[in-house]
């Protein structure tokens, strides 16, 4: 008897790792009225992944005669965003499917698209195009305008007011077009969701409304503003959301309330944030004009400005303050919260989890379609390591770590005299960096042959340093993993207040752009060749 029982669970695992394994996506179309002269070559296609919290991007190619195509892993039935210059937003996809949409860009002021290929993913994004831009009207510059001096309870009122116009003008679209019920869940789910994400940040958008206000910069992460508590009582809009349902993940918006849900204020207030007051206190009594006091009490102050909190410890508050907020059933929220943590972990240290790891998360998962994703980073990182070991076209340059602070980048940029280069700060745990970086390697492999351009990577102690080997030799170009005193030097001389970052540096070793802003490779293709054939 027990032997048939075994044989039914192996046959049972069988199917369930045939079933969720990522298939292959195709996203493709037309662009009637696109040009190669109107200054871009690709789109952008981004995966959120609300089980591993992570994102991927997928380059979208377009062709001279503005067709595309795009082709992706996919688990599960979800939004993903697309980013083309004249559309940004949602598109549904189902994995294993193909999907079409034909663009007309004739009239620029009246860009409109057409969906095609499987039949019921055409019907669902055809009907989002009917309530798109209820659910895309947000005029955040009036926005910022109204909310920067409210209250919590007005500011929650207001968004509510919004949230209730949003519900009411979908619903009237539904009637009078008689949008399918699968279009008319997704974008009722995908408003309430961004409401509530919204009204969970109070404290960041009201910052956020009073610089922008007081046309203060945002180069500071400290606030201006003193946070203000909030009470239980405010948060009571999260129990009109519908927890514990699967067909939550195929909502764009659920990624990000998710994201925010994970580290609600409450959550930092019980789970106790690390108090640095007596540290950066003693550093005053010193010699505040030397460097070393100057950059130890501001290490201090930017670490307080970030919530810390001692190890485990939010995973440890989150339940309890989850429970007590919501009085409700959220067991698939919770797994969702542990397997991001879970995944962060890998991805932060670009390691693979140990059977014995991998078979203890299991254990604790009543979910089990979840695994899927967890098994799928996996495999990825253990592709990544493989692939590190053989990968070319990467230096791995080494600076002394004692190498005198005020003069180590002259010598570094003395190896490249004569060429232009494009430099990169980054690391190995940013994940906009990451998303940029897989951007740009085409463009890389473009002026391969162009020996006057070089590609240089600068990071610091923080990418740890297996982490580093491992994604470092992926990436095509100059590498540099430098001290934390001379990432400092480099952060002051290149006004590097956060990650990624660039600037450009001219064939004589003269810096012609210290903080390089940029949206389509081409713009830094045109800045590179320019510099090169001075």
């Amino acid at each position: 008897m027990m032997k048939k029982i075994l044989v039914f669970v192996c046959m049972l695992l069988s199917i369930y790792r045939t079933s969720a394994q990522s298939q292959n996506t195709t996203y493709s179309g037309t662009i009637k009225g696109y040009s190669a002269s109107i200054g871009f070559k690709n789109a952008q296609l981004l995966v959120d992944n609300v089980v591993t919290g992570l994102h991927d991007m997928y380059l979208i190619d377009i062709k001279p005669d503005g067709t595309f195509y795009a082709n992706f892993p996919l688990v599960h039935k979800q939004g993903c965003w697309i980013t083309f210059p004249f559309f940004n937003s949602v598109v549904y996809f189902e994995p294993g499917k193909k999907l079409v949409q034909d663009f007309d860009v004739t009239d620029v002021r009246k860009v409109s698209s057409v969906f095609k290929g499987d039949a019921k993913m055409a019907l669902i994004n055809n009907d989002i195009n009917k309530v798109r831009p209820i659910l895309m009207d947000y005029n955040w510059n009036a926005i910022y305008s109204d909310i920067y001096q409210l209250t919590p309870e007005q500011f929650k009122a207001y968004f509510l007011k919004i949230r209730n116009h949003k519900l009411a003008l979908i619903d009237s679209v539904a009637k009078a077009s008689n949008i399918n019920i699968h279009t008319y869940e997704l974008a009722r789910r995908s408003v309430q969701y961004n409401i509530a994400a919204v009204l969970i940040q109070y404290n960041s958008l009201r910052e956020n409304a009073y610089r922008i206000r007081n046309k203060l910069p945002f180069d500071s992460k400290k606030p201006v503003l003193s946070p203000v508590k909030l009470n239980t009582a405010y948060y009571y809009f999260l129990k009109e959301i519908k927890y514990n349902d699967v067909a939550a993940m195929e909502v764009y918006d659920y990624y990000q309330f998710m994201n925010w849900l994970m580290f609600i204020e409450p959550i930092y207030d019980k789970a106790g944030r690390i108090d640095y007051t007596n540290e950066i206190n003693l550093l005053k009594t010193k010699d505040t004009s030397n460097k070393d006091v100057k950059a130890t009490i501001a290490y201090y102050e930017n670490m307080a400005w970030r919530n810390p909190t001692a190890p485990g410890a939010l995973e440890k508050a989150r339940p309890a303050v989850l429970k007590s907020l919501l009085n409700t059933n959220i067991s698939l929220e919770f797994e969702l919260m542990d397997l991001q943590v879970v995944s962060q972990r890998m991805d932060d240290e670009k390691d693979t989890l140990s059977d014995a790891e991998f078979a203890r998360v299991k254990a604790r998962i009543k979910n089990k379609f979840l695994l899927a994703d967890v098994a799928a980073l996996n495999n990825k990182i253990k592709q990544n390591i493989r692939d590190s070991k053989t990968s070319k076209g990467y230096t791995y340059n080494q600076i002394q770590a004692n190498a005198p602070a005020d003069s180590f980048f002259v010598k570094m940029m003395d190896k490249y005299k004569g060429k232009a280069v494009f430099i990169d700060f980054w690391a190995t745990w940013c994940a906009p960096c990451m998303i940029s970086l897989k951007e740009i390697a085409p463009l890389k492999e473009d002026l391969a042959q162009n020996k006057d351009i070089v590609f240089l990577y600068i990071t610091n102690t923080s990418s740890p340093e297996k982490s580093y080997k491992t994604v470092m030799p992926g990436i095509k170009g100059e590498h540099y993993r430098v001290t934390q005193d001379q990432y400092n030097l480099l952060a002051k001389q290149f006004q590097v207040t956060g990650i990624p970052h660039y600037a450009l540096v001219n064939k004589r070793g003269n810096i012609v752009d210290r903080d390089f802003k940029w949206n389509q490779t081409d713009q830094i293709k045109k800045q590179l060749l320019a510099l090169a054939n001075e």
